[in-house]
C-alpha cells in the first residue's frame, strides 16, 4: 500500500529568491524609463507632434506608473520583494534629490541646461547597484552590466542638450537595467 503524504509548502519556499525580485525591479525600471525617455526623445526630435509641454507629464506618469508596479512586486514578493524594493525606493530616491539638486542649481544660475545631467548620473546609479550586486552576490556577469552603464552615461554625456541624447538614454536603460533585469527575473545564475 502506497501512501502519498501532501505537504502545504512554507510561505518562504514560494517566495521568489532575491534574485528574482531584484529581476523584476530591474525590469520593471528599465521599460518604464525608457519609454519615458523615448517619448522625451519623441516629442526634442519632431517625431511626436506634440507641444513641448507634453514633456511636463512623461516623468511624473513614469513614477507613477513605477511605484504602482513596484508596490504590487512588492506585495507579491514576500521579504525578498520587501528588501529590494527598498533598494529601488532608495536608488529612485537618490535619482530625484540630485535632481532636484540640479534643479536649484538651474534655478540660481537661471540656466537649465544643468538637467540635462540626470540622464548621466541616473546610469552612473545603475553601474553602481550593478558593481555592488556583483560584489555582494559573488556574481561576475553583474560586471558586465554595471560598465556597459558606466560607458552609456559617457556617451549620454557626449549628446547632452540633443534629442539622440534621450535615445542613448533609453538605449542604456533597455540594454544593462532591461535585458539583466530580465535574466535576473527568469531565474538564470549564471
Amino acid at each position: 500500500m502506497t501512501t502519498t503524504v501532501y505537504s502545504v509548502p512554507s510561505s518562504a519556499a514560494a517566495e521568489p529568491t532575491l534574485a528574482i525580485c531584484a529581476g523584476r525591479v530591474m525590469t520593471l525600471a528599465g521599460s518604464v524609463f525608457a519609454a519615458a525617455n523615448l517619448f522625451q526623445y519623441g516629442v526634442y526630435s519632431g517625431l511626436l507632434h506634440l507641444h513641448p509641454a507634453a514633456l511636463s507629464l512623461s516623468w511624473p506618469a513614469a513614477l507613477i506608473v513605477f511605484f504602482t508596479v513596484l508596490a504590487r512586486l512588492r506585495a507579491g514578493g514576500g521579504a525578498n520583494g520587501r528588501r529590494v524594493a527598498l533598494w529601488s525606493r532608495m536608488a529612485i530616491g537618490a535619482q530625484i534629490l540630485i535632481a532636484l539638486g540640479l534643479l536649484g542649481v538651474s534655478l540660481l544660475r537661471h540656466d537649465f541646461t544643468f538637467m540635462y545631467w540626470t540622464s548621466p548620473v541616473g546610469l552612473v546609479i545603475y553601474g553602481l547597484a550593478w558593481m555592488t550586486a556583483a560584489a555582494r552576490g559573488g556574481r561576475g556577469w553583474m560586471i558586465v552590466p554595471s560598465l556597459g552603464a558606466f560607458v552609456a552615461a559617457g556617451v549620454v554625456i557626449a549628446l547632452l542638450g540633443t534629442p539622440p541624447a534621450y535615445l542613448a538614454y533609453a538605449a542604456g536603460l533597455a540594454a544593462f537595467v532591461l535585458l539583466p533585469g530580465l535574466w535576473l527575473m527568469l531565474g538564470h545564475k549564471a
